[in-house]
């Protein structure tokens, strides 16, 4: 799932493959098509100071997070519906993360949408299986000893498996062969040509392409009609 990345060169390839989807971060949703799965992101990541690990809660609280509800009520008003919905988390917290998670499962749920959870540093598959809502998805986060070290365990553990923030070509071959359902990153098209010809090689190793025709889901929504859909909701 290329990250909020909806040119043409993934739309064709996913079209082309059918191996690539979408991860939408708030804001960022577009009408989605057919041949593009999507999920949704939460914004969490955006409120993380990386050089100091620290979380800024004031800018969730006073913003990010009617932005991910926006989102959430966006997806309710669309023929297509997500694949999943990771539920707010805290980023490099784990017991913070689970205190969310029980705080806004509720609103993943009421909207009949299946819940991921974002998994932090530290985090075992017993913190996981505790919790009283349980998670369809488990998208695995944290820093990358705890996420490539750790993957067996939840793969072994749990049926749907998303990796968090994976840029990296000769991953996407391991973790086919290891049943992960999909993995996100930002990276792929942002000037390093090996990653970008990296994905798409990737892709055409085994593509299962789509016979959905275009024109059959051009005009028919706008960004004028999906604003009115959200106000009317």
């Amino acid at each position: 799932m290329p990250a909020n990345m909806t040119g043409w060169f993934f739309h064709s390839l996913a079209r082309e493959t059918g191996k690539l989807g979408h991860l939408y971060s708030p804001g960022a949703q577009v009408t989605p098509c057919p041949w593009f799965p999507y999920a949704m992101d939460n914004g969490a990541f955006s409120c993380w100071d990386r050089k100091t690990n620290t979380f800024n809660h004031d800018k969730w609280d006073n913003g990010m997070f009617k932005e991910w509800e926006l989102l959430i009520l966006w997806s309710q008003c669309q023929n297509q519906k997500p694949m999943w919905a990771i539920v707010p988390d805290v980023i490099g917290d784990k017991d913070a993360t689970l205190d969310r998670y029980n705080q806004y499962v509720g609103i993943v749920k009421d909207a009949n949408i299946p819940v991921a959870i974002a998994v932090q540093d530290g985090m075992e598959v017993d913190d996981v299986k505790s919790l009283k809502v349980q998670p369809d998805v488990i998208a695995i986060g944290g820093g990358d000893e705890f996420k490539w070290g750790t993957l067996d365990g939840w793969v072994k553990e749990f049926e749907r498996i998303h990796v968090l923030r994976c840029n990296i070509p000769s991953k996407l071959y391991e973790l086919e062969a290891m049943g992960v359902e999909s993995c996100d990153g930002t990276g792929w098209n942002r000037g390093n040509m090996a990653q970008t010809t990296g994905l798409e090689d990737w892709a055409y190793s085994n593509p299962k392409p789509t016979t959905i025709r275009p024109s059959e889901h051009v005009g028919k929504h706008t960004k004028r009609s999906e604003k009115q859909q959200i106000t009317f909701a």
